[in-house]
């Protein structure tokens, strides 16, 4: 086919999706040859100037794609993370939103019923669709499909909220990890409690995520109803879980004093050796060590939450970052091939090598790396991950901008009063008009 025919033809198929509404933000331009150029802008909640691990990683992959695409400018517009996805639609409506948004899974129904994020399956190139998105976790590669629209993809599918432990801490009680069932696991928490250290750390000030979920997650499933996406916060499970807190109190493994602590507050205070265990964010793992200075972090460890009734041990995928496309961008040819390079096998083996996290793409498992001692905690991931105790928050959660600050009020209460758990319980249910 001569070059002028070939031009007629693209014309013609762009002339005929005009006629149809479809010309502009539908065609995939990438797929017709363009090249990517100039700049993009993107929001998350991490610097490109950062020295965490993850930071470091994504630095790495914005100068090759640079490098690999003279002309092209990634500019990182880093936001606090608890606003972002309030602010992107914030940003939306005044029509000044970033090419390329970071968002946690948990606040995707809210940013896709506001038509905020463009539809994946008619913006990513045929290679990438065909190779790439059959390689993904599928439990997260699905919950980002909202009525047939892909409306963005997981990042770092590595289960969210889990338990850190110090091997050294454990050893003192004769153990190698924590105990997977909550009656146990209080004793030992209690047993670990010694001198300024605590058993148990937990944050209780934070509005995207809730250690009350966490320790209900080890019902399974269940917890969320799957037509309203709510809990039962004055059912019998919820009150167990808040039994479970205050035997933590009574028994000392948990401060009844430490009521706002955020995760960093956890984090920084792990590190000087005040808890023998806490609730973490697993991304952070490498953070963890690093800081260390009350312990050697060589003795840092995960595990999945404890369960109730012998369920297998609990592993909520979530909250979990996801990245998504606005449909407002005027360089989607640039900010698509950013967002296909984020998710390249080289990109997905540098976030398990250099972060430690489980990558992006399944094949990348089999690389030789996986078998070495440098990615224990990568297959530690993993194995949470596949098990049988592992589950994503629904789809959609109602309230979910006020939920997990209710329920932190509401643990708040649980660690630092005597009121009745069950009217703890009953006022975070009216406060959410459950």
């Amino acid at each position: 086919m001569t070059e002028f025919k070939m031009d007629l033809t693209r014309r013609r198929v762009l002339a005929c999706a005009a006629g149809f509404g479809l010309a502009a933000p539908f065609i995939n331009k990438a797929a017709l040859g363009q090249t990517p150029s100039g700049q993009i802008r993107v929001w998350t909640f991490m610097s490109a100037s950062g020295t965490s691990p993850r930071e470091r990683v994504l630095r790495a992959i914005i100068d090759e794609f640079q490098a690999k695409h003279p002309g092209t400018t990634v500019v990182v517009e880093s936001q606090p993370f608890q606003e972002l996805e309030t602010r992107y639609v914030a940003a939306i409506a005044q029509r000044r939103a970033p090419d390329l948004i970071w968002l946690r899974d948990t606040f995707l129904s809210l940013v896709v019923d506001r038509n905020a994020l463009a539809d994946l399956n008619e913006a990513l190139t045929p290679e990438f669709r065909r190779d790439a998105l059959p390689d993904m976790f599928d439990v997260f590669a699905q919950k980002s499909v909202f009525a047939g629209k892909r409306i963005s993809l997981p990042l770092w599918p590595t289960p969210a909220q889990i338990i850190f432990y110090r091997k050294d801490a454990l050893r003192e009680v004769g153990l190698t990890a924590p105990p997977l069932d909550w009656a146990r696991f209080t004793d030992v928490a209690a047993n670990l409690t010694k001198g300024p250290r605590f058993g148990f750390g937990l944050p209780t000030s934070d509005n995207s995520v809730s250690a009350f979920i966490n320790i209900m997650s080890g019902f399974g499933p269940q917890i969320f109803d799957p037509a309203t996406g709510r809990m039962d916060l004055t059912g019998a499970q919820a009150l167990e879980t808040a039994e479970v807190v205050r035997q933590l109190v009574a028994r000392k493994a948990v401060s009844n004093t430490l009521l706002n602590a955020m995760g960093d507050d956890i984090q920084d205070q792990f590190a000087a050796g005040r808890f023998a265990m806490a609730q973490a964010f697993s991304a952070r793992f490498q953070q963890y060590q690093q800081i260390a200075s009350g312990y050697d972090g060589r003795e840092l460890a995960v595990s999945a939450w404890p369960s109730f009734g012998g369920r297998p041990p609990a592993v909520l995928l979530g909250p979990y970052w996801t990245v998504g496309l606005s449909p407002q961008t005027q360089n989607k040819v640039t900010a698509v091939a950013f967002l296909e390079a984020l998710y390249s096998r080289e990109a997905s083996l540098r976030w398990a090598k250099d972060a430690g996290l489980v990558p992006d793409r399944r094949s990348v498992l089999s690389d030789p790396f996986f078998s070495q001692p440098a990615a224990e905690v990568a297959n530690e991931y993993q194995k949470l991950l596949a098990g049988q105790g592992a589950f994503v928050f629904p789809q959609r959660i109602p309230d979910i901008t006020r939920i997990f600050t209710v329920l932190n009020t509401a643990l708040q209460k649980l660690i630092g009063t005597d009121a009745p758990s069950r009217t703890i319980l009953t006022e975070a249910k009216a406060t959410l008009g459950w």
